[in-house]
């Protein structure tokens, strides 16, 4: 009879013990979110995650606070996500730079794979081949016909060493069978003032950046990277047209502090995803060039496993070392 009391006894406080930690899951969040983005304010994942975090707080019933930490090419920003505490207050949105930083020579090495939990995607992004106006090239072909008859003629702009720009530019090359010259600037901005100018004739970029200049006449759009020809510009070629095979894109996501409980992050892939299915969602991210992509947290961490393993084939093919 004595040891019947001790398992009751030891039952009654394992189901206690799991009511208050259902009860403390299903009253989550208690207090702020912190919602860290890896960037300055202003850029693409910037905008997304403010107009995320207002839907996400309005559904959870809680403030969600943008936090930009900008700086080591989305390191600092990543690494106070992954050494906050695992409770779903600390937030990160991942993008093509936190896959990169795993393919890093020297400093600090974070893999998504392993030092971040997914929660959803977000979005996909193409990027996209630019030329100067008074070039004489007007398609992937011409391009590569000119670049074969004019060695060493052709600058390619980048917006940074070691960045996506970069190894996509290389990457090209490589599979073009051509020789280009990259020129890295110091972001997206100067880059697209030294294509307008004629200082460079090519551009690898994200798509968006430079669309008003596309539709104005002053750049050419070559190709889009994507699989499959952009909804914004649904009569530009992808780049696979003509190198069957080269698909390049940018993936957009949440992710959270490692170890946080599964009730935690299930309730906030549920939120997002819920906002992720609405017209105007959609909308806001097509203004952003980007095209709406959710996902389960599994899936969302088969997409990170494949974008990693997708990068580092491109840097392994372009010869780019990520510092």
């Amino acid at each position: 009879m004595h040891q019947f009391r001790h398992v009751v006894f030891g039952l009654c406080v394992a189901v206690l013990a799991l009511s208050a930690a259902t009860g403390s899951y299903a009253a989550y969040p208690e207090r702020p979110i912190r919602f860290v983005v890896p960037f300055g304010p202003g850029g693409t994942a910037d905008v997304l995650a403010r107009y995320l975090g207002q839907k996400m707080s309005e559904k959870l019933g809680a403030p969600v606070v943008i936090e930009n930490r900008p700086g080591g090419s989305s390191i600092i920003g990543a690494q106070s996500v992954i050494n906050a505490a695992p409770d779903g207050y600390s937030l990160l949105i991942g993008t093509t730079a936190t896959s990169l930083l795993s393919l890093r020579k020297s400093g600090s090495q974070i893999d998504m794979r392993r030092d971040l939990m997914p929660i959803a995607s977000l979005a996909e992004t193409t990027y996209v081949i630019l030329a100067s106006a008074d070039t004489p090239f007007n398609s992937i072909p011409e391009l590569i016909a000119y670049a074969k008859q004019n060695a060493g003629k052709i600058n390619a702009g980048v917006f940074g060493v070691g960045t996506s720009s970069h190894l996509l530019a290389e990457y090209f090359s490589a599979k073009a069978g051509i020789k280009v010259l990259t020129v890295p600037y110091n972001g997206a901005g100067p880059q697209s003032i030294a294509l307008l100018s004629g200082e460079i004739q090519i551009a690898f970029d994200g798509i968006g950046v430079t669309n008003a200049h596309v539709r104005a006449g002053r750049l050419k759009l070559l190709a889009t990277t994507g699989l499959k020809r952009s909804q914004i510009f649904p009569h530009i070629p992808t780049v696979a047209e003509t190198i069957p095979g080269f698909t390049v894109s940018g993936l957009y996501g949440l992710l959270t502090t490692p170890g946080t409980p599964k009730e935690i992050v299930d309730k906030l892939s549920a939120v997002v995803n819920e906002i992720s299915a609405t017209p105007e969602f959609r909308e806001r991210l097509l203004g952003l060039s980007l095209e709406v992509v959710s996902s389960t947290p599994e899936e969302y961490g088969r997409m990170i496993a494949s974008d990693t393993e997708k990068w580092g084939e491109i840097a392994r093919i372009s010869g780019v070392v990520i510092e």
